[in-house]
């Protein structure tokens, strides 16, 4: 196992199934140009899982709800825009290592063998929000699936999984491998 301790979690992954965009050597070069990555990726039950994790309980800032869900006829908020791009940015890197696109086959070389070819993609944010800002859990998923929609058609997903962390611990898809971190 591949042990990652990131933003109040611990990931214990499984060798030879996991992965992370951020490391391989195809993808730094592009990372500071608008080209971003979830966090963590795993095959589990033949899907590739693909996570996404923020904690907001130790902002500074007071947060509130206008910081995530959009609201018509106002800017979407950036927070709320950057997990469209992470999501959207990941898909289309996956779907290049199965094109077979020159960029797309480096890619592919470094993925684990499980993955290099076309796999069922299950995308999942897991958020830790303070307490006032978990009521808002439902509308935040409802905006993010309807932004992705098209994109998540074409990559042959049927909705993003948004939850807070501790939905994220206790199911079956993540629970083998993600836990909280015990406070020190």
């Amino acid at each position: 196992m591949a042990v990652y301790e990131e933003s109040g979690l611990r990931l214990d992954l499984p060798d030879g199934g996991h992965f992370r965009l951020a490391a391989t050597a195809g993808y730094r070069p592009l990372s500071g140009q608008y080209l971003k990555e979830m966090d963590f990726s795993w095959v589990h039950e033949g899907k590739l899982v693909l996570l996404e994790v923020k904690d907001f309980t130790q902002t500074t800032a007071m947060l509130a709800a206008a910081d995530f869900v959009p609201v018509k006829n106002q800017p979407n908020p950036w927070r709320f825009e950057e997990l469209v791009g992470k999501i959207t940015d990941t898909i289309l890197m996956m779907l290049a290592a199965w094109s077979g696109t020159a960029w797309g086959k480096s890619l592919a070389a470094e993925l684990p063998a499980a993955v290099r070819k076309p796999i069922k993609l299950v995308l999942a944010v897991a958020l830790d929000l303070p307490s006032n800002l978990k009521v808002y859990l439902g509308a935040l998923k409802t905006a993010l699936n309807d932004r992705l929609k098209g994109r998540l058609k074409v990559a042959g997903v049927e909705a993003v999984a948004l939850m807070d962390y501790d939905t994220l611990i206790s199911r079956p898809t993540f629970s083998p491998y993600v836990s909280r971190l015990l406070p020190a």
